[in-house]
Protein backbone atom coordinates (compact mmCIF):
# COMPACT_ATOMS: atom_id res chain seq x y z
CA UNK A 1 0.00 0.00 0.00
CA UNK A 2 1.51 3.43 -1.24
CA UNK A 3 1.03 5.94 0.90
CA UNK A 4 1.11 9.20 -1.42
CA UNK A 5 4.10 10.11 -0.17
CA UNK A 6 7.37 11.53 -2.05
CA UNK A 7 10.31 9.08 -2.87
CA UNK A 8 7.67 6.24 -3.13
CA UNK A 9 7.01 5.52 0.45
CA UNK A 10 4.57 2.97 1.73
CA UNK A 11 3.51 1.51 5.10
CA UNK A 12 5.61 -1.53 4.51
CA UNK A 13 8.92 0.64 3.84
CA UNK A 14 8.11 2.60 7.52
CA UNK A 15 7.08 -0.36 9.05
CA UNK A 16 10.96 -1.88 8.29
CA UNK A 17 12.63 1.60 8.92
CA UNK A 18 10.48 1.33 12.73
CA UNK A 19 11.96 -2.67 13.02
CA UNK A 20 14.88 -1.51 12.41
CA UNK A 21 15.53 0.85 15.75
CA UNK A 22 13.52 -1.63 17.48
CA UNK A 23 16.01 -4.45 16.62
CA UNK A 24 19.15 -2.06 17.74
CA UNK A 25 17.57 -1.02 20.49
CA UNK A 26 16.81 -4.63 21.82
CA UNK A 27 20.56 -4.88 21.21
CA UNK A 28 21.45 -2.46 23.64
CA UNK A 29 19.12 -4.22 26.36
CA UNK A 30 20.53 -7.37 25.74
CA UNK A 31 24.25 -6.18 25.97
CA UNK A 32 23.42 -4.50 29.38
CA UNK A 33 22.18 -8.01 30.57
CA UNK A 34 24.85 -9.71 29.37
CA UNK A 35 27.01 -7.10 31.28
CA UNK A 36 25.55 -7.46 34.52
CA UNK A 37 25.01 -11.08 33.95
CA UNK A 38 29.28 -11.10 34.08
CA UNK A 39 29.52 -8.96 36.64
CA UNK A 40 30.65 -5.85 33.99
CA UNK A 41 29.99 -2.72 34.02
CA UNK A 42 26.43 -1.53 33.03
CA UNK A 43 27.67 -0.28 29.38
CA UNK A 44 28.47 -1.49 26.16
CA UNK A 45 32.69 -1.63 26.85
CA UNK A 46 32.66 -4.88 27.42
CA UNK A 47 34.74 -7.32 26.14
CA UNK A 48 33.45 -8.63 22.86
CA UNK A 49 30.69 -5.96 22.13
CA UNK A 50 30.50 -3.09 19.83
CA UNK A 51 28.12 -0.45 20.56
CA UNK A 52 24.81 -1.04 18.85
CA UNK A 53 24.73 2.59 17.17
CA UNK A 54 28.22 1.84 15.49
CA UNK A 55 26.97 -1.38 14.18
CA UNK A 56 23.57 -0.55 12.96
CA UNK A 57 25.38 2.80 10.79
CA UNK A 58 27.73 -0.41 8.79
CA UNK A 59 25.22 -3.36 9.35
CA UNK A 60 21.79 -1.20 8.08
CA UNK A 61 23.31 -0.18 4.93
CA UNK A 62 24.91 -3.41 4.50
CA UNK A 63 22.25 -5.00 4.49
CA UNK A 64 20.10 -2.95 2.47
CA UNK A 65 22.71 -3.39 -0.52
CA UNK A 66 23.49 -7.19 -0.17
CA UNK A 67 19.46 -8.14 -0.08
CA UNK A 68 19.30 -5.84 -3.55
CA UNK A 69 22.39 -7.00 -4.95
CA UNK A 70 21.38 -11.10 -4.39
CA UNK A 71 17.98 -10.22 -5.79
CA UNK A 72 19.55 -8.57 -8.75
CA UNK A 73 22.41 -11.17 -9.13
CA UNK A 74 18.79 -14.01 -9.18
CA UNK A 75 17.58 -12.16 -12.21
CA UNK A 76 20.85 -11.49 -13.79
CA UNK A 77 19.83 -11.65 -17.27
CA UNK A 78 16.84 -9.12 -16.97
CA UNK A 79 18.64 -6.69 -14.73
CA UNK A 80 22.22 -6.87 -16.11
CA UNK A 81 21.46 -7.65 -19.75
CA UNK A 82 18.24 -6.85 -20.18
CA UNK A 83 17.50 -3.54 -18.53
CA UNK A 84 21.50 -2.77 -17.82
CA UNK A 85 23.44 -2.43 -14.47
CA UNK A 86 21.63 0.95 -13.20
CA UNK A 87 18.43 -0.70 -12.90
CA UNK A 88 20.00 -2.66 -9.80
CA UNK A 89 19.98 0.71 -8.22
CA UNK A 90 16.13 0.93 -9.75
CA UNK A 91 14.64 0.04 -6.11
CA UNK A 92 11.21 0.34 -7.03
CA UNK A 93 11.92 -2.18 -10.05
CA UNK A 94 11.98 -5.47 -8.49
CA UNK A 95 12.66 -6.51 -5.00
CA UNK A 96 15.08 -7.62 -2.03
CA UNK A 97 16.18 -11.24 -0.79
CA UNK A 98 16.42 -11.91 2.52
CA UNK A 99 19.74 -13.84 2.33
CA UNK A 100 21.57 -10.57 1.28
CA UNK A 101 20.66 -8.83 4.13
CA UNK A 102 22.17 -11.86 6.28
CA UNK A 103 25.03 -11.88 4.54
CA UNK A 104 25.75 -7.86 4.14
CA UNK A 105 24.97 -7.29 7.74
CA UNK A 106 27.18 -10.21 9.18
CA UNK A 107 29.65 -9.25 6.67
CA UNK A 108 29.74 -5.69 8.13
CA UNK A 109 29.55 -6.70 11.81
CA UNK A 110 32.58 -8.93 11.28
CA UNK A 111 34.55 -6.10 9.79
CA UNK A 112 33.94 -3.56 12.58
CA UNK A 113 34.42 -6.26 15.13
CA UNK A 114 37.71 -6.83 13.48
CA UNK A 115 38.87 -3.22 13.21
CA UNK A 116 37.82 -2.59 16.48
CA UNK A 117 39.37 -5.61 18.12
CA UNK A 118 36.50 -7.24 19.54
CA UNK A 119 35.52 -10.86 19.24
CA UNK A 120 33.52 -11.56 15.52
CA UNK A 121 31.57 -14.46 17.08
CA UNK A 122 30.19 -12.47 20.21
CA UNK A 123 29.18 -9.26 17.81
CA UNK A 124 27.78 -11.94 15.24
CA UNK A 125 26.24 -13.34 18.65
CA UNK A 126 24.73 -9.65 19.57
CA UNK A 127 23.11 -9.45 15.92
CA UNK A 128 20.71 -12.66 16.41
CA UNK A 129 17.88 -11.86 18.71
CA UNK A 130 17.57 -7.77 16.84
CA UNK A 131 18.14 -9.60 13.42
CA UNK A 132 14.56 -12.33 14.32
CA UNK A 133 12.63 -9.57 15.60
CA UNK A 134 13.31 -7.74 12.78
CA UNK A 135 12.13 -10.70 10.45
CA UNK A 136 9.39 -11.23 12.68
CA UNK A 137 7.89 -7.36 12.33
CA UNK A 138 8.80 -7.45 9.05
CA UNK A 139 6.87 -10.56 8.19
CA UNK A 140 3.58 -9.16 9.55
CA UNK A 141 4.02 -5.80 7.80
CA UNK A 142 3.98 -8.44 4.64
CA UNK A 143 -0.13 -8.21 5.41
CA UNK A 144 0.21 -4.74 3.85
CA UNK A 145 1.91 -5.97 1.18
CA UNK A 146 0.69 -8.57 -1.78
CA UNK A 147 2.98 -10.69 -0.82
CA UNK A 148 3.14 -13.50 1.92
CA UNK A 149 0.15 -15.58 1.17
CA UNK A 150 -0.67 -18.80 0.27
CA UNK A 151 -3.10 -20.96 -1.86
CA UNK A 152 -6.41 -20.43 -2.01
CA UNK A 153 -8.89 -21.27 0.55
CA UNK A 154 -11.23 -23.35 -0.59
CA UNK A 155 -13.21 -24.49 2.48
CA UNK A 156 -15.24 -21.32 3.54
CA UNK A 157 -14.91 -22.10 7.39
CA UNK A 158 -11.88 -21.47 7.29
CA UNK A 159 -12.26 -17.72 5.53
CA UNK A 160 -11.10 -16.11 8.48
CA UNK A 161 -8.21 -14.01 10.01
CA UNK A 162 -5.47 -15.66 11.09
CA UNK A 163 -5.80 -18.49 8.76
CA UNK A 164 -6.33 -16.51 6.12
CA UNK A 165 -6.74 -13.07 4.60
CA UNK A 166 -8.20 -11.67 1.38
CA UNK A 167 -6.33 -10.17 -1.67
CA UNK A 168 -7.40 -7.48 -3.82
CA UNK A 169 -10.19 -9.36 -5.91
CA UNK A 170 -11.66 -10.26 -2.48
CA UNK A 171 -10.84 -14.17 -2.21
CA UNK A 172 -9.27 -15.84 0.73
CA UNK A 173 -5.60 -17.17 0.77
CA UNK A 174 -3.89 -18.59 3.89
CA UNK A 175 -2.16 -16.39 5.64
CA UNK A 176 1.38 -17.87 5.75
CA UNK A 177 3.52 -14.70 6.58
CA UNK A 178 1.45 -14.59 9.50
CA UNK A 179 2.91 -18.49 10.15
CA UNK A 180 6.82 -17.16 9.39
CA UNK A 181 5.79 -14.56 12.06
CA UNK A 182 4.82 -16.71 14.58
CA UNK A 183 7.59 -19.26 13.99
CA UNK A 184 10.15 -15.73 14.50
CA UNK A 185 9.06 -15.37 17.40
CA UNK A 186 9.46 -18.51 18.47
CA UNK A 187 12.92 -19.03 17.54
CA UNK A 188 13.61 -14.89 19.22
CA UNK A 189 11.87 -16.48 22.46
CA UNK A 190 14.92 -19.61 21.81
CA UNK A 191 17.48 -17.43 21.24
CA UNK A 192 16.77 -15.01 24.29
CA UNK A 193 16.98 -17.95 26.00
CA UNK A 194 20.51 -19.36 24.77
CA UNK A 195 23.69 -19.37 26.38
CA UNK A 196 26.54 -20.97 25.22
CA UNK A 197 29.93 -20.82 23.18
CA UNK A 198 30.96 -17.71 21.29
CA UNK A 199 28.82 -17.45 17.82
CA UNK A 200 26.40 -20.50 18.84
CA UNK A 201 23.44 -18.12 19.11
CA UNK A 202 23.47 -16.36 15.32
CA UNK A 203 24.30 -20.42 14.43
CA UNK A 204 20.94 -21.17 16.19
CA UNK A 205 19.35 -18.32 14.81
CA UNK A 206 20.04 -19.43 11.29
CA UNK A 207 19.87 -23.29 11.23
CA UNK A 208 16.16 -22.81 13.37
CA UNK A 209 14.96 -19.85 11.00
CA UNK A 210 16.52 -21.86 7.45
CA UNK A 211 14.41 -25.48 8.18
CA UNK A 212 11.66 -23.73 9.16
CA UNK A 213 11.83 -21.40 5.82
CA UNK A 214 12.21 -24.07 3.81
CA UNK A 215 8.55 -25.58 4.50
CA UNK A 216 7.03 -21.75 4.80
CA UNK A 217 8.64 -20.82 1.10
CA UNK A 218 7.08 -24.12 -0.54
CA UNK A 219 3.50 -22.67 1.40
CA UNK A 220 4.09 -18.83 -0.21
CA UNK A 221 2.45 -18.65 -3.50
CA UNK A 222 4.93 -15.21 -4.65
CA UNK A 223 6.78 -15.26 -7.85
CA UNK A 224 10.44 -16.64 -6.16
CA UNK A 225 12.67 -18.04 -9.13
CA UNK A 226 12.85 -21.61 -9.48
CA UNK A 227 15.20 -24.00 -10.48
CA UNK A 228 12.95 -26.42 -11.94
CA UNK A 229 10.58 -26.87 -9.17
CA UNK A 230 12.61 -25.60 -5.89
CA UNK A 231 12.46 -22.06 -4.74
CA UNK A 232 16.04 -20.01 -4.97
CA UNK A 233 15.11 -18.99 -1.33
CA UNK A 234 14.99 -22.78 -0.99
CA UNK A 235 18.17 -23.57 -2.49
CA UNK A 236 19.41 -20.94 0.29
CA UNK A 237 18.11 -21.92 3.03
CA UNK A 238 19.73 -25.37 2.29
CA UNK A 239 22.97 -23.94 1.37
CA UNK A 240 22.80 -21.80 5.23
CA UNK A 241 21.94 -25.37 7.30
CA UNK A 242 24.71 -27.32 4.96
CA UNK A 243 27.11 -24.70 6.41
CA UNK A 244 25.96 -24.65 10.32
CA UNK A 245 25.75 -28.06 10.49
CA UNK A 246 29.69 -28.42 8.56
CA UNK A 247 30.74 -26.41 11.43
CA UNK A 248 29.36 -27.42 14.55
CA UNK A 249 30.08 -31.07 13.21
CA UNK A 250 33.75 -30.12 12.55
CA UNK A 251 33.75 -28.05 15.85
CA UNK A 252 32.48 -30.86 17.90
CA UNK A 253 34.14 -34.07 16.73
CA UNK A 254 36.60 -33.41 13.64
CA UNK A 255 36.37 -34.00 9.48
CA UNK A 256 34.94 -37.28 10.15
CA UNK A 257 32.00 -36.07 12.32
CA UNK A 258 31.26 -32.68 9.64
CA UNK A 259 31.38 -35.31 6.63
CA UNK A 260 28.87 -37.63 8.03
CA UNK A 261 26.40 -34.83 9.25
CA UNK A 262 26.96 -33.26 6.00
CA UNK A 263 26.18 -36.12 3.78
CA UNK A 264 22.93 -36.61 6.24
CA UNK A 265 21.39 -33.09 5.46
CA UNK A 266 22.02 -33.36 1.98
CA UNK A 267 20.14 -36.87 1.58
CA UNK A 268 17.29 -34.84 3.59
CA UNK A 269 17.69 -31.91 1.38
CA UNK A 270 17.18 -34.75 -1.45
CA UNK A 271 13.85 -35.93 0.62
CA UNK A 272 12.43 -32.27 0.88
CA UNK A 273 13.22 -31.98 -3.29
CA UNK A 274 11.61 -34.65 -4.03
CA UNK A 275 8.37 -34.10 -2.51
CA UNK A 276 8.48 -30.45 -3.95
CA UNK A 277 8.47 -32.56 -7.16
CA UNK A 278 5.57 -34.52 -5.95
CA UNK A 279 3.35 -31.36 -5.12
CA UNK A 280 2.83 -30.82 -8.36
CA UNK A 281 3.73 -34.33 -10.46
CA UNK A 282 1.62 -36.37 -8.12
CA UNK A 283 -2.07 -37.41 -6.64
CA UNK A 284 -0.63 -38.03 -3.42
CA UNK A 285 -3.00 -35.42 -0.65
CA UNK A 286 -0.51 -32.37 -0.03
CA UNK A 287 -1.20 -32.64 3.62
CA UNK A 288 0.83 -36.10 3.99
CA UNK A 289 3.42 -34.49 1.65
CA UNK A 290 3.95 -31.32 3.78
CA UNK A 291 3.92 -33.35 6.96
CA UNK A 292 7.05 -35.41 5.50
CA UNK A 293 8.64 -32.45 4.70
CA UNK A 294 7.80 -30.68 7.84
CA UNK A 295 9.39 -34.07 9.22
CA UNK A 296 12.62 -33.87 6.87
CA UNK A 297 13.63 -30.44 8.22
CA UNK A 298 12.73 -31.34 11.97
CA UNK A 299 15.68 -33.79 11.38
CA UNK A 300 17.71 -31.08 9.76
CA UNK A 301 17.31 -29.09 12.39
CA UNK A 302 18.34 -32.24 14.72
CA UNK A 303 21.22 -33.12 13.00
CA UNK A 304 22.61 -29.55 12.77
CA UNK A 305 22.31 -28.93 16.32
CA UNK A 306 25.66 -30.20 17.48
CA UNK A 307 26.81 -29.76 20.91
CA UNK A 308 29.65 -27.39 20.30
CA UNK A 309 32.64 -27.94 23.59
CA UNK A 310 33.29 -23.94 25.14
CA UNK A 311 32.33 -22.22 27.59
CA UNK A 312 28.78 -21.02 28.00
CA UNK A 313 30.50 -17.55 28.72
CA UNK A 314 30.09 -16.60 25.57
CA UNK A 315 32.20 -12.84 26.00
CA UNK A 316 35.30 -15.42 27.17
Amino acid sequence: MNLGLPFGVTSYGICVALTVIAAFWLMGVLMRRDARREGGPQAFAVIGHVHPLRLAVFCVPAAFVGARLLYCLVRFSFFFEELGPVSVVQTRMGGFLLYGAVVGALLAAACVARHDGASVACVLDDLAAPGMLMVMICRLAEGTTTEGVGAWVENEALWRFPIAVQNEYGEWQYAVFLLEALIAAVVLVVLLRHRGAPGERMMTALLLYACSQIVCESLRMDSCLRIGFVRMSQVFSAVTILAVTLIRAGRAGGVRRAVLHGVLMLALAGVVGGIEWALDKTPVDNRILYMVMVLACAAMAVNGSQKVAGRGNRHA
